[in-house]
Order: structure tokens, then sequence, then C-alpha cells
């Protein structure tokens, strides 16, 4: 059976360009789409207007609806277990309200068991239609390069993979008198990390054009820049480092709130203690 492209719909009209983004996703994937509402109320008339335009807009496209009564999470979650790719708007109301601004949305972007989708407006900037991937060093970075890549070639797309550091101030040995951090040192380890992380996939795919880019400061603050004007920005569902809590604190709530192009979540598949 044909794993699908899931998405969530709710009637909103900020979920439109999810519903559009997930189509135009599922036919350059060669997937079948299910468009998936849940919540207490009917949502028959949702599920049959968005289908209607997806017959409109993508009349080549396999199209089903499925009704859930569970959370919205719980239904998402569920669904990502057979599904390709899951994909949500980053605002709604009825069965998908506060889906990425709250519990939901974290519960959703941990636990699903494929890559999640949060479909937020394009803003100009300096990604120049690129696909931007966090990388550290993790399985859960592995995973969102591997995704990163896979998309590059398949949308005919360059890379920015970004490296976000923070450098660390340390003390002499009395305890006194802080150091001067040496940043100059600081950085040459984050881009030999950088490049450790990156040689696999240069080999793998050494048609994409990549640009290797290391930056202090916060994951939250230099992804959310650096995601403005790009194309997709993939990050993993966990990490370490520069990006620890990256989708289970304050930072992911800065990227889904404010990132200027879709948010791509990947996902490890193998179990972990963590999680």
């Amino acid at each position: 059976m044909t794993a699908p492209v899931v998405v969530g719909a709710d009637g909103s009209t900020p979920s439109l360009p999810a519903l559009l983004w997930a189509a135009q996703a599922a036919m350059a994937r060669d997937l079948p789409l299910v468009i998936l509402h849940a919540a207490p109320h009917d949502g028959v008339q949702v599920l049959r207007e968005a289908q209607a335009l997806m017959h409109e807009r993508f009349p080549g496209l396999p199209c089903t609806t499925v009704s859930a009564n569970e959370s919205p999470a719980e239904a998402l979650i569920d669904a990502s277990a057979t599904a390709s790719l899951v994909v949500v708007g980053n605002r709604g109301h009825g069965g998908f309200h506060d889906l990425l601004l709250g519990s939901t949305s974290l519960h959703t972007a941990i636990h699903a068991h494929c890559p999640v989708a949060v479909v937020r407006p394009s803003v100009p900037g300096e990604g120049r239609d690129r696909i931007v991937v966090g990388v550290d060093a993790t399985p859960h970075s592995h995973a969102a390069l591997d995704l990163a890549f896979t998309e590059a070639r398949r949308m005919g797309k360059a890379i920015t993979a970004v490296h976000a550091y923070i450098s660390a101030i340390t003390a002499y040995p009395t305890g006194l008198m802080p150091q001067i951090p040496d940043l100059e040192a600081d950085r040459a380890r984050a881009k030999e990390l950088l490049d450790g992380e990156l040689l696999p996939w240069l080999t793998r795919y050494p048609d994409i054009d990549v640009e290797a880019e290391v930056a202090q400061g916060s994951a939250s603050s230099v992804l959310v820049q650096r995601s403005l004007g790009a194309n997709l920005v993939v990050v993993g569902s966990r990490g370490r480092g520069g990006f620890t809590g990256l989708l289970i604190g304050s930072a992911s709530h800065a990227l889904i709130h404010h990132a200027g192009c879709p948010v791509l979540i990947a996902h490890h598949q193998h179990s972990d203690s963590n999680e």
C-alpha cells in the first residue's frame, strides 16, 4: 500500500495554504492525498469543500477524506504511522485550533512517525530560494540531512547547511575572573563539526550545490533568520548543542511562529531512550 501525504483541514482560511502545499507535495512525490478532519463537531462539510477544491485544482491527484473522533494530535500521529508526510498549517480553528501554538503541536511534532511539514507563508530574505537545514551531530540531525538532500534533488534546489553554536566562557583556575572566549577556536570547532557531518552527503549527492555555514547564536534566531527567502527549512525533532530543544521548547515556537518559509520536521526512525 502506498503511503500517502496526509493534511489536516479545519475549514479555516489559514488552512488553505496547507491544503495546496500538501497537494503539490503529493503530486511531486506521485502519492495520493488524504485530507484529515478531527473535531468534536461534524466535519462533513469541511471535508467535502476541501476535496472539491483538490479536484478542481489538481484533477489528476487521487484524493480521499477521513474524519476522526479523536483529538487532532492523536489523529495526526495515528495517521503518520502509515503516511509519507503529514502537513499542517500554522494557524487554525475548530479541530485544529492551536495545533501549532501549544501542546498539541509539540506533541505531534515530537511523536509523529514520519516527517511533518508546517506550512508558513514565504517571506523575502537572504535564503535565495534554497533549502536550509539545521545540522548538529545527532541521529535526528542525520535524519534532517537525509530529508533535506532528498528534497533538494526532487525540487532541483541548492542547500544551505547551518550549524549554530554558542561560545562558552571558560574560567581561570582561581575562578575569580572570566576568561575571554577563544572565538576563532570556537568557530573552527563548529566548522569542523559541520564539515564532518556533511561529508557523507556531499559524496552521495555530488550534483547538489551545498553551502556550509556556521553561525554564532541560538538555533532559533539563526534558523529563523536563514529561513527568510528560503524555499524550505528542515530540522530534526531533537538536537543538542546549538539545537538543544529545537522542537521541545522556546526555539520550536520561534521557528514555527516566525520562519519565513515552510518548516519540515524530520524524524529519526530508530528507538531513542530520551523520547
